[in-house]
């Protein structure tokens, strides 16, 4: 079963309401560190609880692609400015919570300093869902393209230069799908048979860690 957004299975729970989560952590640093100018570097320490926080947001998975900490670990996982750096006067400003997004190792190399600038920072807008209206997934789970934006150049740099449709977000969208249907099954024959199957698809994701 395909969900409208591409990033979710019909077992992970929707994103929602997180530009007004993020506005609500970023107030409740500022109060506690009135000195702290760049968030990023609040929020980006693994060991902090912000960081935490900045993590259930998102519900543990990649804004980009969609992959969960139940698939990769926890230490795969960054968090990006949406508006790269670069495209500021300052770090402070590209450092509000606003511009973050948490973002899979490969997700956040792969983009980089990718310029996303004018309308294109509404349309692969990862936090209201718009991004989902760009990108969908085929019959055989692979990220793709949706038909209207398939002559899009911006679209298709951005879809290219993340890796989109690489075999590993096949694989992870699969394992998702699948360790979702495990937590129903879990204690079943048919769980059983599940996990033996989680176990090598897993060993076959792991192959592409580096």
């Amino acid at each position: 079963m395909m969900t409208k957004d591409y990033r979710n299975t019909q077992y992970c729970p929707s994103l929602e309401n997180i530009a007004d989560k993020k506005k609500k952590l970023q107030n409740d640093i500022i109060e506690k560190h009135p000195r702290q100018r760049n968030i990023y570097n609040k929020v980006r320490d693994k060991k902090s609880s912000y960081n935490e926080q900045f993590v259930q947001i998102y519900n543990y998975k990649c804004a980009y692609c969609g992959v969960s900490m139940d698939v990769l670990p926890a230490q795969l996982f960054e968090v990006d400015h949406f508006i790269a750096e670069s495209l500021f006067d300052n770090k402070n400003e590209a450092g509000k919570l606003e511009n973050l997004a948490l973002s899979c190792y490969q997700c956040n190399r792969n983009k980089s300093n990718f310029a996303l600038v004018g309308e294109y920072t509404k349309k692969l807008c990862t936090d209201d869902g718009k991004i989902a209206d760009v990108f969908c997934r085929d019959e055989d789970y692979y990220i793709r393209i949706k038909d209207e934006y398939k002559e899009d150049e911006t679209i298709k740099k951005f879809y290219d230069k993340l890796q989109l449709v690489h075999q590993t977000r096949r694989l992870d969208y699969l394992l998702m799908n699948m360790k979702g249907l495990y937590k129903k099954l879990e204690g079943t024959t048919e769980g059983g048979r599940l996990a033996q199957a989680i176990l090598i698809m897993q060993e076959k994701r792991n192959k592409f860690i580096a």
